[in-house]
């Protein structure tokens, strides 16, 4: 009896990936890394920033090649943390990443003169800084979003 059981768990269990695989739901595997953006801003010589920017959109190997190989590009947002018509730049389409085990991984930088581009907030008081940060995100070939991530938030007088 608990064979009858076993070979029907394992059925069911067949039966379902079965199902998935045929309507087409990716299955991620656990050792897949999450979606995560980082940025840091640093001073640079002649008054400007540089905004360097680490996205990795989390899946296997043969799935990132895949969706590279097919045209899918990352486009990257820069925005202020306001949210009220606060894109500061952007969207920028990039589809030179890079295929690594942990998924597609993204590896840039933006060059902005201090006052334009990242001066979010009109400083009319003290203590008002700047709070930037970058949405990623993955596109469809018609320019729907796949997956999304948002980087953590620098704050500072840019």
């Amino acid at each position: 009896m608990n064979k009858n059981i076993s070979r029907l768990g394992r059925g069911v269990a067949l039966g379902a990936v079965m199902a998935f695989a045929g309507l087409g739901l990716a299955v991620t595997p656990a050792n897949a890394a999450a979606n995560t953006a980082v940025i840091a801003i640093t001073k640079q010589p002649g008054d400007y920033f540089k905004v360097n920017i680490d996205v990795v959109i989390g899946m296997t190997p043969y799935q990132a090649q895949q969706l590279k190989n097919t045209g899918h590009p990352i486009a990257l947002r820069v925005w202020g943390e306001d949210k009220i018509n606060d894109v500061r730049y952007g969207p920028d389409s990039f589809k030179n990443y890079d295929v690594t085990f942990r998924g597609m991984e993204l590896h840039t930088y933006y060059y902005f003169k201090r006052g334009t581009t990242l001066n979010e907030d009109s400083r009319w008081y003290e203590g008002d800084v700047d709070d930037i940060f970058v949405e990623a995100r993955l596109l469809n070939l018609s320019g729907s979003t796949l997956r999304s991530v948002n980087s953590n938030t620098v704050h500072g007088e840019f």
